[in-house]
């Protein structure tokens, strides 16, 4: 009697201590979880990162999906589509000299800097197909070429407060003002063009210098760009 007591004392020792295993790897696995969930709050740009994109047949017309988001939409098979039959959206009638013309880089940074446009197209050239979505109203497949935002950036010297990127268009009353995430500069997902599908842009189209920003509908793809601020976020309270 008194073994089968011990035998009986040791098994429920054994199991109270496969319990407690369990319940730690419980307790574990919801905090691994809770950290999942902070992440995806913290970041959600890379949560919709990670999102499949729909990849387009080629038979579809690039110029048929101004109804969809692109955020969703994997534009490889996409034909490019011609320059006489782009949408306009916004001002599309300035006149902008270029020789006067300048690229002012201000706010959070170290070094401002102002580039003409021979020197801005002296940086090192970067070159994407891009889809632009006006949601509703028209969508076309383009190739832009210009120059990496976030090199030009670096160049300048980022503050370690700055978050924001904003970028100016025209003044006066068509008055045009962005903002993006440092993050997108950084990792060219926004950047500037100077050229698409293999000419100057029309000024209609934003000549000398237009955003680029793929993951954003095209009211976001400013024109005539002639100023990037870099900003800090403000602090609460």
């Amino acid at each position: 009697m008194a073994r089968s007591g011990r035998e009986r004392a040791a098994r429920r020792g054994w199991e109270s201590s496969q319990g407690m295993q369990q319940r730690r790897r419980f307790l574990a696995l919801g905090l691994q979880g809770l950290a999942l969930a902070g992440a995806a709050l913290a970041w959600p740009g890379r949560v919709l990162a990670a999102v499949k994109r729909q990849i387009i047949p080629a038979h579809i017309k690039a110029t048929a999906l101004a109804n969809r988001n692109p955020k969703g939409i994997d534009n490889r098979n996409l034909s490019i589509t011609p320059l006489k039959k782009f949408g306009t959206m916004g001002q599309s009638d300035l006149k902008v000299d270029p020789a006067s013309w300048r690229l002012v880089v201000d706010g959070a940074v170290k070094k401002p800097l102002e580039l003409d446009l021979a020197q801005a197209k002296a940086l090192p050239v970067m070159k994407k197909t891009v889809l632009l979505i006006c949601p509703g109203v028209f969508s076309y497949n383009a190739v832009y070429a210009g120059f990496s935002l976030g090199r030009l950036l670096e160049q300048a010297g980022l503050e370690p407060e700055a978050s924001l990127v904003e970028i100016r268009g025209p003044r006066g009353g068509y008055a045009k003002i962005e903002h993006f995430k440092l993050r997108e500069v950084l990792e060219d997902e926004v950047w500037l063009a100077y050229q698409v599908n293999g000419k100057d842009l029309p000024p209609k189209h934003g000549f000398p210098l237009r955003v680029v920003a793929g993951e954003h509908y095209g009211d976001d793809w400013v024109k005539y760009v002639s100023q990037v601020t870099v900003r800090t976020r403000r602090k609460k309270g």
